[in-house]
């Protein structure tokens, strides 16, 4: 069995990763709900009509081959519906910073079909479009303000050395950033309305 050593320098499995990591498996899981019960009508009814496999197929009238259907449709609509309230019941991200696992999916996708033939240039256009680099600046400048507020004045300055790299990347990319004209003109409110 394998230990994992925090001596070793390798951090040790959180209850939280373990639930994250439950969540995402259930979620794959719940993807092939829909092929899978597909799958398994097509494969019941080829079998019944070439009148091969076991007997409860082979001798069934129309109406037991169509309850067949409907009751796998039922065991995959309850199998959906249950692995959707224990992904919500044990997800420790459902609250705040969520959306940050979800939109971190959605890159490592993002990165997928790049790698896969997606048309870069396109790929380029969405990113600027979508102000995806100046909203994560302006999150970590905010955590930095809450940060100092609370008067931890390390995190503080490690998320403004973050945010000075994202203003770089945000400038190089090719944004038109609107961040730096308001707070130059002292329009700029730490919570926009």
């Amino acid at each position: 069995m394998a230990h994992i050593s925090a001596e070793a320098g390798q951090p040790r499995p959180t209850t939280g990763t373990a639930r994250r990591l439950t969540v995402r498996a259930l979620k794959r899981a719940r993807r092939l709900t829909d092929p899978a019960a597909g799958a398994t009508i097509l494969i019941t009814v080829g079998l019944w009509l070439t009148h091969t496999g076991p007997a409860w197929l082979t001798t069934a009238n129309d109406w037991t081959v169509l309850l067949y259907a409907v009751a796998v449709l039922g065991i995959k609509t309850t199998a959906d519906a249950v692995a959707e309230y224990v992904i919500d019941l044990i997800d420790p991200d459902r609250w705040d910073g969520d959306i940050t696992f979800e939109l971190a999916e959605c890159l490592t996708q993002l990165r997928a079909d790049i790698d896969n033939g997606a048309d870069i240039d396109d790929v380029l256009d969405s990113l600027r479009a979508s102000n995806l680099v100046p909203e994560l600046l302006s999150t970590l400048r905010n955590l930095a303000a809450e940060y100092a507020a609370r008067g931890d004045e390390d995190e503080n300055q490690r998320l403004l050395a973050a945010v000075l790299h994202l203003r770089n990347a945000d400038k190089t990319i090719g944004y038109r950033s609107e961040l730096d004209a308001l707070e130059t003109g002292g329009t700029y409110q730490k919570y926009p309305q």
